[in-house]
C-alpha cells in the first residue's frame, strides 16, 4: 500500500510538472504573437521610410532571415548565460 502512496504522489508531481509547462508554453506563444505583430509593424514603418513599397514576398523573406539570425545569436547568448554558474 506504501508503494501505491508513492507512485501516486510521484504521478501527481509529473502531472503538475507537464501541465505547467503546457501553460507556461501557452504563455510564451501568446508572447511570440505579440512580438510578431510589434516587427511586422516595425518593418512596415522601416520599408516605407526607406521608399521599398508594396508586399512583395522578397521583403518579408529578407526579414524573415534577420529575423531568424538575430533569434539565433539571442538564443545562444541565452543559452550560455543560463549554463553560467
Amino acid at each position: 500500500m506504501k508503494k501505491i502512496k508513492e507512485t501516486t504522489a510521484k504521478l501527481g508531481k509529473e502531472v503538475k510538472r507537464n501541465i505547467a509547462t503546457a501553460i507556461s508554453a501557452a504563455f510564451a506563444l501568446v508572447i511570440a504573437l505579440v512580438w510578431n505583430n510589434a516587427i511586422k509593424s516595425v518593418i512596415d514603418e522601416f520599408t516605407a521610410r526607406i521608399g521599398i513599397t508594396g508586399t512583395g514576398y522578397i521583403y518579408t523573406l529578407i526579414s524573415a532571415v534577420v529575423i531568424s539570425i538575430i533569434c539565433v545569436v539571442g538564443i545562444m547568448f541565452f543559452s550560455r548565460w543560463s549554463e553560467k554558474k
